[in-house]
């Protein structure tokens, strides 16, 4: 199994961009989150996107906004015919917070993204890509510079940028808030993450699952695959790995207490699950997350 846990290096550096990164081949995803902020913006591909217990369609112009820790799993249908070509931005954001309190306006729309439980994750930049490639060409050699103090003042400017498209896009949608709202139904995938986000601490049963659906097991683990591109029980797994980091993080639980709060009553096999997935146990991930953020 892959690290669920991706630690961002940013080498002294303020943050990682990187624009037109083009996938032709095979691009299956897998669970996981950041320390730090992430902005996705698709410029072609097929695929979905699993963030917050929702599967979203990948499109052209979608920019997806990730919070520090917030689970997600990208997969992507490439081949030569049809790329997967996107921007990323990964960044500190309380560097970015200092550099936005002089905003007022920008600074708002930051903290709504960064830190709300109700934030919105996927914004519709499509209306705004031409405006967006245009700058993406003119950071995109400025932000490799050597300089740290330039790229200090890059970040700033290039989010600047991000947040005047995202308000544009809020404008957009403020204008329709008074059409009829049509909502769709949530998907199977849908149902059944907002079910392990009730119970993940349980000992969860594929039955208890199933009946909850009114559906039967093995249509259940084929759907669940079919619409977010990964097994059921990886979804389990990385949901119950996610709150235990949490827990090692902010609090002094013992593991055997941490273990039974995220559905391993067993210790031993917490251990080695939490080992095998994060490539480190428990103690030594609590003592080194810990020492990063007093670094």
């Amino acid at each position: 199994m892959n690290y669920l846990f991706e630690a961002v290096t940013f080498k002294d550096k303020p943050m990682l961009f990187e624009t037109n990164i083009h996938s032709t081949d095979a691009f299956s995803g897998y669970y996981h989150w950041h320390q730090c902020c992430e902005m996705l913006l698709v410029h072609e591909g097929k695929g979905s996107i699993i963030v917050n217990q929702k599967a979203y369609e990948m499109r052209p112009g979608r920019l997806f906004f990730f919070q520090p820790y917030q689970l997600h799993r990208v997969t992507a249908e490439v081949s030569e015919a049809t790329p997967y070509i996107r921007t990323l931005l990964f960044f500190e954001p309380h560097l970015l917070d200092k550099s936005l309190l002089s905003l007022p306006q920008h600074h708002a729309i930051f903290q709504t993204l960064w830190k709300s439980r109700h934030a919105q994750t996927v914004i519709d930049l499509q209306p705004e890509m031409n405006y967006l490639h245009h700058i993406f060409a003119k950071y995109a050699p400025r932000t490799a510079a050597a300089n740290n103090l330039a790229q200090d003042e890059d970040l700033t400017m290039l989010m600047l940028h991000m947040l005047e498209a995202i308000s544009f896009s809020s404008k957009r949608d403020a204008e329709h808030s008074q059409q009829p709202s049509e909502y769709r139904p949530f998907s199977y995938s849908e149902q059944v993450m907002n079910w392990i986000e009730e119970h993940y601490a349980e000992d969860i049963q594929l039955a208890d699952i199933a009946n909850s659906l009114h559906l039967s097991k093995y249509y259940l683990s084929r759907i669940f695959q079919r619409e977010t591109g990964g097994s059921l029980s990886e979804y389990i797994i990385a949901r119950r790995i996610k709150q235990a980091c949490r827990l090692l993080y902010s609090s002094s639980l013992s593991i055997e207490h941490i273990a039974a709060q995220v559905g391993y009553p067993n210790a031993s096999y917490f251990i080695r699950l939490f080992k095998k997935v994060m490539g480190t146990t428990p103690l030594q991930y609590r003592s080194a997350a810990r020492k990063a953020a007093t670094d």
